[in-house]
């Protein structure tokens, strides 16, 4: 399995900042699991969601009894409309901090036009409509608390076109740029956000959509070291590229190119909007 440097970071501060309650859709597993048991390391609260009742009730009940944290259940389909908006709904008791957006895999191999339509608006909804809503929900809410982050998983497939994951990757592709965008928007309000452009993860997503085909799965990285490297990066960086696939060499130059773009732009924008407004 491959590995990523993680910087140092304190956890005790980023508990102080993006606590008390943490909100992660798409938790039962892999990287929403992941998440999950970081966070409770640190202490935060969890508000887990996905489809699966017994796997989300599992985990937050471990996590309970291992770092007494509480936590709450919540099931919903991300596919479906309005689920964004559900869960900033569904929370309004609650005190979050931190709202990570982790849905939205996709198996290879999915023609776009051999596959009725339906399925590509439902990735439609899941990675872009309901990733909108329950970021403008939430980040309204953390603009008026003061203070909050916003996680949102991408995936390298969103830097660059991919035939048989048409879907997929035109809408990670929405989610770096809207998080780009956000994150210079945000710029002074104590409201931090990072996007993850993923690389291939030995998850069991991973591990069923590619059964039977013989894949080496030394060749992907530890979820668990992705979701170290994203709160780590969290207030520092609008965007995590970890090299992967063919160009990797030429990922890090990729990212730094994109930051100093996305600076100059904010600084235009800046210049712009107090132009209109005078």
């Amino acid at each position: 399995m491959r590995k990523i440097e993680v910087p140092a970071f304190d956890r005790g501060q980023f508990a102080a900042k993006y606590g008390p309650w943490a909100i992660i859709a798409g938790a039962s597993e892999g990287t929403g699991a992941c998440y999950a048991e970081q966070l409770a390391l640190m202490g935060i609260n969890l508000v887990l969601v996905s489809r699966r009742q017994e796997a989300l009730d599992a985990l937050g009940q471990r996590l309970a009894a291992d770092h007494g944290i509480e936590f709450r259940t919540l099931t919903a389909d991300l596919s479906e409309p309005g689920t964004g908006a559900r869960l900033v709904a569904a929370t309004a008791d609650l005190d979050i901090g931190l709202y990570i957006s982790n849905a939205g895999a996709d198996g290879a191999g999915n023609s776009f036009f051999g596959a009725p339509v339906e399925r590509s608006l439902r990735l439609l909804t899941m990675n872009a409509a309901n990733v909108l809503e329950a970021t403008h929900g939430f980040g309204n809410r953390f603009l008026k608390r003061g203070g909050g982050g916003i996680v949102i998983m991408s995936s390298g497939a969103g830097l660059g076109g991919q035939p048989w994951l048409v879907m997929y990757s035109a809408t990670k592709a929405f989610e770096l740029n809207f998080v780009e965008s956000l994150w210079a928007e945000l710029d002074g309000k104590n409201v931090d956000i990072v996007g993850i452009a993923a690389p291939i993860m030995d998850t069991p997503t991973l591990r069923r959509s590619t059964e039977g085909l013989g894949i080496d799965y030394s060749m992907a990285y530890d979820p668990a070291d992705v979701c170290a490297l994203a709160l780590a990066n969290l207030g520092n960086e609008p965007l995590v590229l970890v090299p992967d696939g063919p160009d990797e060499d030429k990922i890090p130059q990729i990212q730094a190119d994109r930051k100093t773009r996305l600076v100059a732009l904010a600084e235009w924008g800046k210049e712009y909007t107090a132009a209109a407004d005078a």
